[in-house]
């Protein structure tokens, strides 16, 4: 069974890919976008990774309706999609805090 369900997100992540691109950049563009739009409202901008969530909790909404397998497989690609992204984003090394550079301004002095 689980080796059908990564069976079947892999080829729904290949045939996404294929008629898309990349997620990853679709993403950041959607988050860029969208920061724009929210920009009254936010705080900061969204990151990339919270795009497929919000798409994964649009699929959990539909999911309270109507079954239909898609709907469960496109949620969990999703979830899947940005545990990826999120995990890389905290794996990256910030050079500026390894070389001692600041980075924010100064609060206190």
């Amino acid at each position: 069974m689980v080796k059908n369900l990564n069976n079947r997100l892999k080829e729904l992540e290949q045939s996404r890919e294929e008629d898309y691109g990349s997620f990853n950049r679709n993403m950041k563009k959607i988050a860029a976008a969208w920061s724009i739009l929210l920009d009254p409202y936010l705080k900061s901008d969204i990151p990339a990774h919270i795009i497929p969530l919000l798409y994964a909790q649009a699929k959990l909404i539909r999911a309270t309706h109507k079954f239909k397998e898609d709907t469960y497989d496109d949620a969990l690609a999703y979830i899947v999609q940005s545990h990826d992204m999120h995990k890389e984003k905290s794996e990256e090394i910030n050079t500026d805090e390894l070389l001692g550079v600041e980075t924010k301004p100064r609060t206190k002095w």
